[in-house]
């Protein structure tokens, strides 16, 4: 049995734990949360409390649990990571994927990542650290999502898409074969991305059009 601690209450985090929930060889055994009192339930279909902040890290640590940041933005899931790295704490990073997504056994899903129901990945695919594949989507051959990005539910790519860190396609969006998105741009809601995106920008339509310049950490969700 994998103990986790959860870091994050949102909304991301009721997915997080509910996918956990079907999973025999895992259980949540509490929470980090910055705002929320400790001891209280943050989610009324899981018994487990929060139990301390994150300053707090070093009394919470057991080197018998794994931990998983349930944060849906990307800079804010990398920020809460690096906060960590800087404890020198050997943390064990939790791998999440549904008992309800396909995934080739040639593709690799790395630590800290979850891969959420309906989920189909094809081979030779690669999905870094700490990465959302989320409801419904379907990641074809040879794509590679760099650490800290994330798509979001019912996202269809082409065969050999890259997407780099801290890049997010949107919901329902469509990627053709053979494209590349690069760091910290966002594909808006509903996109066809049929070209490759510059860095830290804002991309949207159908076909997609450059929007703006995104700022890095800038709001998206």
């Amino acid at each position: 049995m994998n103990k986790i601690i959860i870091i994050g209450t949102g909304g991301h985090s009721k997915v997080v734990v509910d996918e956990i929930s079907r999973l025999k060889n895992f259980k949540v055994v509490g929470f980090i949360d910055e705002k929320k009192k400790i001891g209280s339930v943050p989610h009324k279909f899981s018994k487990a409390k929060i139990i301390g902040k994150l300053k707090n890290l070093k009394k919470i640590y057991n080197k018998n649990y794994q931990f998983f940041i349930a944060i849906g933005d990307n800079f804010k899931r990398k920020k809460i990571h690096d906060f960590i790295l800087k404890q020198n704490l050997p943390v064990k990073w939790a791998k999440i994927i549904s008992k309800n997504s396909i995934i080739s056994k040639n593709a690799e899903i790395s630590e800290g990542t979850i891969v959420i129901s309906g989920t189909i990945i094809n081979t030779n695919t690669h999905i870094g650290r700490h990465c959302i594949i989320n409801t419904g989507s379907k990641i074809d051959h040879d794509n590679y999502f760099n650490d800290f990005s994330s798509c979001g539910p019912n996202v269809t790519t082409g065969g050999n898409v890259i997407l780099k860190s801290y890049s997010y396609i949107g919901i329902d969006c469509t990627v053709r074969q053979n494209i590349k998105i690069l760091d910290n741009t966002v594909i808006g809601a509903k996109s066809y991305v049929n070209k490759n995106c510059k860095d830290n920008s804002l991309y949207y339509g159908r076909p997609v059009k450059k929007i703006k310049i995104r700022k890095f950490g800038e709001k998206y969700l």
